[in-house]
């Protein structure tokens, strides 16, 4: 019966923090930026700067002594340093998206470079169990991102989240490390295979356009060699009413901790250079 409890109260829990995702209440973000330092800093092993915040707040004071003017409009200014910190390509005032995680180290390495992860939803296809028995610090990297505030979900489907387990969400970034569509029968004619891989990749961004904002990103690395490039990403992008903003260089070493992990278990890692992460917007 106690189990039962507590995992409605999770329950419960996970819904109100998709709801606090689909209705969101202003964040520092959101208001008026000024007086950047436009300056970027070194905070541990990562790139910071520092954003003034203007809130403007109005206050009108009603009951003001005779010896002043009554309904005097006083304009308060509240100003706050909020620091950014960033990864490679994202910052830790993106609302971030992770879909078809491994081992959730990709998410690790980018909460920890962040110091919070509050502004992070990492996925995975795979059950708890899966990640449990296939990959050694799935629970470790797990564990640190919901201490540091990251909502974790699993069976969450790349191709149908949109309509499902994630509708009503808006993102700023969302991101597929490596999308695989499986290892299937080698005898399967080469233009078959491509073609289940092209069809993943494809109803993965039909879901993800809908999910992000008009300024937002859908990022996607790649490997860009070979086999890979006759998957035609770019080209998988503009059928589905995406163009891409850049290709950008994939370096492994940019992520601290970040491990590729194969999708059919077992704690390999796989090689991923050559590589490039592709990022489409509208």
């Amino acid at each position: 019966m106690l189990g039962l409890v507590l995992s409605a109260v999770a329950a419960v829990y996970v819904l109100k923090k998709i709801q606090d995702w689909s209705s969101p209440t202003p964040t520092a973000q959101d208001f008026h930026y000024y007086g950047s330092t436009g300056t970027q800093q070194q905070a541990g092993s990562y790139p910071t700067h520092s954003t003034r915040v203007n809130f403007g707040v109005g206050v009108v004071e009603d009951d003001v002594p005779t010896t002043q003017l009554r309904k005097k409009e006083l304009v308060l200014e509240k100003e706050q340093i909020i620091e950014v910190k960033w990864i490679k390509h994202y910052c830790s005032s993106h609302r971030i998206l992770l879909v078809g995680e491994g081992d959730f180290s990709f998410s690790a390495s980018l909460a920890m470079a962040f110091g919070s992860a509050t502004n992070m939803v990492a996925t995975s296809l795979d059950p708890l169990g899966f990640l449990k028995e296939n990959y050694m610090k799935a629970i470790s990297n797990i564990g640190e991102l919901k201490s540091r505030g990251c909502i974790v979900l699993h069976r969450i489907d790349a191709t149908k989240m949109a309509d499902n387990s994630l509708k009503g969400m808006i993102f700023d970034r969302i991101v597929y490390n490596f999308p695989h569509a499986g290892f299937t029968n080698r005898d399967k004619p080469r233009e078959d295979q491509i073609r289940e891989h092209q069809t993943l990749i494809s109803l993965f961004m039909k879901n993800a356009k809908k999910m992000i904002k008009k300024d937002g990103e859908i990022h996607i690395s790649h490997k860009s060699y070979g086999f890979f490039l006759e998957w035609k990403i770019e080209s998988l992008g503009s059928q589905n009413g995406l163009r891409v903003i850049e290709k950008s260089q994939f370096d492994l070493s940019d992520y601290p901790g970040y491990n590729t992990k194969f999708g059919y278990g077992g704690d390999k890692n796989f090689e991923c250079h050559p590589s490039k992460t592709y990022k489409f917007g509208f």
